[in-house]
């Protein structure tokens, strides 16, 4: 006959009461393969059902609103074709323009996941560009001229970017 104690010593044994923390951290979901291949923003394939009058369920798919975009880069100075969800349009212009995108606010919210994806893709050719301009001491958005939208060029504007 076993006792109680020896019971719980063995559960104890199985799940330590001063465990690491490191082990129970929530985990990322996979993205699909679809999602990993352009700026999605987190939106994937999601499944649910159609719902009639009648109540007679039948199970359909959710695809995010995908399209082909081109978008200008600044430090680059070229335009890039992405696949690209209106959801993350918003989340550019938000995080200040596609450069910030990359470098910064997608990488904070893990959007942007290391692989052979278009936004990795971008980003290492970002990091790279300003990796040789702060070899040669130069500023990578210096040769950029700011109009408003009568045509005329502003003097003062903060771009973010200390010399």
């Amino acid at each position: 006959m076993m006792s109680f104690i020896s019971t719980v010593s063995r559960k104890a044994q199985k799940f330590p009461l001063n465990y690491n923390s490191q082990q129970f951290q929530t985990q990322i979901r996979n993205r699909s393969n679809r999602s990993r291949r352009g700026l999605y923003d987190g939106k994937d394939i999601r499944t649910g059902n159609n719902v009639p009058f009648s109540l007679k369920k039948t199970k359909r798919t959710f695809k995010p609103n995908v399209f082909k975009k081109r978008l200008y880069s600044e430090i680059l100075d070229e335009m890039i074709q992405f696949h690209v969800t209106t959801s993350a349009l918003r989340s550019i212009d938000k995080a200040g323009g596609l450069d910030q995108y990359l470098l910064e606010d997608g990488m904070s919210r893990g959007l942007i996941q290391p692989g052979n994806n278009e936004g990795w893709n971008t980003r290492q050719k970002l990091l790279q560009r300003l990796a040789v301009c702060e070899e040669k001491g130069l500023n990578p958005l210096q040769d950029i001229v700011f109009t408003d939208e009568d045509g005329q060029v502003k003097k003062d504007v903060n771009l973010g970017v200390t010399e």
